[in-house]
């Protein structure tokens, strides 16, 4: 792990927050289950500028050049900026294009910096750097027992736990990569992500609000 990322000089942030960021990037670099470590900063990198600029219209936005094929570009750039527009319409064209799995760690790719440079911008801190590409090799690992319940992909039915934490199911280390982020920023010291009950600055209620609040500012359809 690269202990020289995501340290936060006079801040009090959690350890265990910082590790997973850290775990995050150190992910990232490396080849997944679909993307090639090269890909898969690079989809960071389209998605971090697409962010930045999800204010600007849309012809006014610039972005950095890259060997990206133009369906993942436009699903990196779209979920990162304007994920309020989503449909299952164009999930589906997606998907067929890109493959189930393959979207899948796109999403997750996208999700996962987008947290973590949210949580640098609610502290007052640029971005961190991304990590160089380190090699490895894609395995196209998927889910066993994933199948369609009604959402944009398959999930692993039954689960156990929220529907949100089953998300990117259909490929483990996508939503462990999601996932690893949501349980240290979101439970708190209090409790876990599956605890209903927290003993915590926070209550759960009051986590949910903040929670809800921040989905409906940011067009969740969830």
């Amino acid at each position: 792990m690269n202990t020289l990322s995501f340290v936060y000089d006079n801040i009090d942030v959690r350890e265990d927050i910082a590790d997973a960021h850290r775990q995050t990037w150190d992910a990232l670099a490396q080849a997944g289950a679909f993307w090639s470590d090269v890909d898969r900063i690079e989809i960071a990198k389209q998605a971090r500028a697409a962010r930045i600029q999800r204010k600007e219209l849309a012809f006014n936005r610039t972005y950095p050049a890259t060997q990206l094929t133009a369906q993942a570009l436009d699903a990196a750039r779209k979920i990162a900026a304007d994920a309020g527009k989503i449909d299952r319409a164009w999930a589906s064209q997606q998907v067929a294009s890109l493959g189930a799995g393959a979207y899948a760690e796109l999403v997750s790719i996208v999700a996962a910096v987008s947290a973590i440079d949210a949580f640098c911008e609610a502290l007052g801190r640029t971005h961190e750097p991304l990590p160089e590409p380190e090699g490895g090799s894609c395995h196209a690992a998927q889910a066993e027992g994933a199948s369609d319940i009604g959402g944009y992909l398959p999930m692993v039915d039954p689960w156990e736990g929220p529907n949100v934490s089953r998300a990117l199911s259909l490929v483990p280390s996508a939503n462990q990569l999601f996932m690893n982020n949501v349980r240290s920023m979101y439970g708190g010291n209090g409790g876990g992500f599956n605890d209903m009950v927290w003993d915590g600055p926070l209550s759960r209620p009051q986590a949910e609000l903040l929670a809800a609040r921040v989905s409906s500012i940011n067009e969740c359809f969830y």
